[in-house]
């Protein structure tokens, strides 16, 4: 389900662009396209620790990120002394560390349920009728979608998926 954002706007492209080619083909086929949310999805998961990874790695970062942000604006005001722009070095290093520390974390609890947030996000796309199911928040970020109503949205359907499993 996690994939790098170049790659999965290329994965969309490919999958309208097939889609559009059977279209053509048969015109009577009503294409329709959904969004879920991964991220609500792993956090929600009936004995996931995505959600508690998550809140202790903003616990965590929280501090490292206000330490960064104030010595840039130290920097960025003229203010900054030699021994902040070292401190400066020093928490980028450390938030990097931390962030790949958690990121490994949550990546792997993350490729545990995967498969089966796939299986169910399939399920529910195809009792639906939906063609193609996008992640909803890479969808915004990269401007592929600009709207899309909210009825397209099935994460909450997912979710009950998720509970009668």
């Amino acid at each position: 389900m996690r994939r790098s954002a170049p790659l999965a706007i290329v994965a969309v492209l490919f999958g309208i662009l097939l889609l559009s080619g059977s279209l053509a083909q048969n015109k009577n086929l009503p294409a329709r396209v959904g969004f879920v949310d991964p991220e609500i999805l792993f956090a929600t998961y009936p004995g996931s620790q995505v959600g508690e990874l998550q809140k202790q790695a903003a616990t965590e970062l929280q501090p490292l990120k206000q330490a960064l942000s104030d010595l840039q604006n130290k920097i960025n005001n003229g203010t900054a002394t030699t021994k902040n722009k070292q401190d400066l070095l020093v928490a980028q290093q450390a938030y990097e560390q931390a962030s790949r520390k958690w990121s490994g974390k949550i990546d792997a609890e993350q490729k545990k349920i995967a498969p089966t947030l796939d299986r169910l996000i399939q399920q529910v796309a195809k009792q639906q009728g939906f063609s193609v199911i996008m992640d909803r928040r890479v969808a915004a970020a990269s401007r592929l979608v600009i709207y899309a109503a909210p009825d397209t949205d099935i994460t909450q359907a997912v979710i009950a998926a998720m509970k009668k499993q």
